[in-house]
C-alpha cells in the first residue's frame, strides 16, 4: 500500500498541473492524458475517494461503540457541589465526592465522601462504604460480562463489514479500470474493421476495372464501410463513457483524461473448491454473522432463564463520621419474588424461538455459501475455456477470410461473402475479448464470494482505515 501511494505522487502532481495550467489557459483546446496504472487506480479510491472517506469515519465511530463497552468495569467518579436550607434557617455549603466500581460478578462497591465546608456544626465528614451484590437474578461473571462479550462480537462483525467496504471500493475501481480497457480494445477492433474494408474497397475497384467484378458488387463494400464507420463511431462514445465513468469512480475532477495502462496477460488460475470452501467459511461476513447470532441467541436464553429466579441481593455498607471517630456496620438480605408476573416467561418463550431460528439461518447461510462458491470456482474453468475457443475461432476466422479473398482475385467468390466473413472476423475478435473479461471478472466475482479480494491486490483492512 506504502508503494501504490508513492506511486500516486506523480500522478497527483500531473493532475493538479494539468488543473493550474487549465485555469491560467481557458482557452486550451484540450488536457494532456495522465498514465495511471490499475494497482495506482486502486491506491488512489482507497485514499482519497468520498465513498472511502465515509468507510473510515464509520469504522470511527464503530470503534466508540466497543469503547463505550470496554469502559463497564472501569471506576467512576461524580464530585457534587451543593448548599441546603432548613426551615429554622441554617444553611450548609458542601462537596461529596462519589467513586464506584462494578465488579463482574454484578455487584457494586459504592463510596461517599461528605465534606462541609459552613454551617454544619463541627463540620464532621462522613465517609460511606458500600457494596450490593446480587445472589440469583443477575448473578455471576457469565451474565455481568454479557454487554461486554456483544459489544466485542458486535465489532467483530464491523470489522469485517468494513473490510467488505473497502473490498467494494476495489470492485468498483477494477470495473471501471477495466471498462476503459474494453472500450479501447473495442475501439481499436472496430478502427481496424474499418481499414480493411477501405483497403477491400481499393481492391475490388482495381478487379472492377480488370473486368473481374460487375460494378455493382461494390455497392456491398461501400455499405459495408458504412457499417464500419458507424460502429467506429459507437466505439469511440463507449469509451468516452467509460472514462467517464472510471473518473467519477475515483472522485476526480471532471475534464480529467486518464491514460490507462494494459494489464499483464491472462494467467490461468484452477482454483481447488476444497480450499475454496474452507477459505470461504473462515473470511466471509455473512457466516461470521451466522456463527455469533448463535451465540447472541444463546446468551439471550441464558439471560431469559435467569430472568425467570427471583431477585436476592446482598447488601452491606460501612460508615465513618469524623466527628463521632467511630465505624458502623450494616448489612442484610433483600428478596423479591413477584406475585404476578408473565413477562419474563414470555421472553424465556421468545429466546428459545430466536435460538431455533438462529440454527435455521446458520444452517441456510451454510447452504447458501456452498452453492455460491461452487458456481463461481465453476465459472472459472468455463471462462478459461472459453478464452481458449475464442482464440481458436479468431485464428480459424482469420484464415477463411484470406482463403475467401484469394478466391475473389480468382473470381470465385463474391463482395458479399468477403463481407460476411469479416463480420465474422470482427465477431471473433469481440468475442475473444469478452472471453478474457469474463474470466478476470469471473476472478474478481471468486474473490468477493471468498473474501480475499484486498488479500489479490495486497492490501490489508488496517492501511485502509489509516
Amino acid at each position: 500500500m506504502r508503494t501504490a501511494c508513492l506511486c500516486l505522487i506523480p500522478f497527483l502532481c500531473a493532475v493538479w498541473s494539468i488543473s493550474y495550467a487549465r485555469a491560467e489557459e481557458p482557452d486550451r483546446p484540450e488536457r494532456r492524458p495522465v498514465p495511471l496504472r490499475l494497482e495506482d487506480a486502486v491506491g488512489l479510491a482507497l485514499a482519497d475517494s468520498r465513498a472511502a472517506i465515509a468507510a473510515r469515519l464509520g469504522r470511527q465511530e464503530q470503534k466508540l461503540s466497543l469503547e463505550r463497552a470496554e469502559e463497564r468495569y472501569d471506576p467512576s467518579a461524580s464530585l457534587r457541589l451543593g448548599t441546603t436550607a432548613q426551615s429554622r434557617g441554617d444553611e450548609t455549603a458542601y462537596v461529596a465526592l462519589g467513586p464506584s466500581l462494578r465488579i463482574r460478578t454484578g455487584g457494586t462497591f459504592a463510596l461517599a465522601l461528605r465534606k462541609p465546608l459552613a454551617g454544619e456544626r463541627d463540620r464532621e465528614t462522613s465517609t460511606t462504604l458500600t457494596f450490593q451484590q446480587p445472589l440469583l437474578k443477575g448473578f455471576g461473571a457469565d451474565l455481568d460480562t454479557g454487554p461486554l462479550r456483544r459489544a466485542r462480537l458486535d465489532e467483530r462483525i464491523a470489522a469485517r463489514a468494513f473490510r467488505d467496504a473497502a473490498s467494494a471500493i476495489v470492485d468498483s475501481v477494477v470495473s471501471a479500470y477495466r471498462g476503459v480497457l474494453r472500450a479501447e480494445r473495442r475501439l481499436v477492433i472496430a478502427r481496424e474493421a474499418l481499414e480493411r474494408a477501405q483497403r477491400q474497397l481499393g481492391i475490388n475497384r482495381t478487379l472492377v476495372e480488370g473486368g473481374r467484378m460487375a460494378p455493382q458488387d461494390l455497392v456491398q463494400t461501400e455499405a459495408d464501410i458504412a457499417n464500419k464507420e458507424y460502429a467506429l463511431i459507437d466505439a469511440k462514445n463507449r469509451l468516452e463513457t467509460a472514462t467517464s465513468t472510471l473518473v467519477d469512480t475515483l472522485d476526480l475532477e471532471e475534464g480529467v483524461r486518464i491514460e490507462v495502462q494494459d494489464e499483464p496477460p491472462v494467467e490461468p488460475e484452477r482454483p481447488d473448491l476444497e480450499e475454496s470452501l474452507e477459505t470461504a467459511f473462515a473470511r466471509r461476513t455473512d457466516w461470521l454473522s451466522a456463527e455469533i447470532g448463535m451465540e447472541l441467541a444463546r446468551m439471550g436464553l441464558r439471560t431469559a432463564e435467569n430472568n425467570m429466579l427471583p431477585d436476592l441481593t446482598l447488601s452491606a455498607e460501612a460508615a465513618h463520621g469524623s466527628g463521632q471517630d467511630r465505624t458502623d456496620w450494616s448489612g442484610g438480605l433483600n428478596l423479591t419474588v413477584p406475585l404476578q408476573n408473565d413477562e419474563p416467561r414470555r421472553t424465556l418463550t421468545r429466546a428459545r424461538n430466536s435460538l431455533r431460528r438462529a440454527e435455521m439461518a446458520m444452517a441456510e447461510t451454510r447452504q447458501s455459501i456452498r452453492i455460491e462458491v461452487l458456481g463461481t470456482v465453476h465459472d472459472v474453468a468455463v471462462a478459461l475455456r472459453q478464452i481458449d475457443l475464442s482464440r481458436q475461432a479468431q485464428v480459424l476466422a482469420a484464415r477463411k477470410l484470406d482463403i475467401e479473398r484469394r478466391k475473389l482475385q480468382q473470381g470465385l467468390s463474391t463482395a458479399f461473402q468477403i463481407s460476411r466473413f469479416e463480420d465474422d472476423l470482427v465477431a471473433t475478435q469481440n468475442r475473444e475479448l469478452e472471453a478474457v473479461a469474463r474470466y478476470r471478472d469471473s476472478l474478481s466475482r471468486l474473490d468477493r464470494t471468498l473474501g480475499t479480494t484486498l488479500d489479490r491486490w495486497g492490501v490489508s483492512v488496517e492501511q485502509v482505515g489509516r
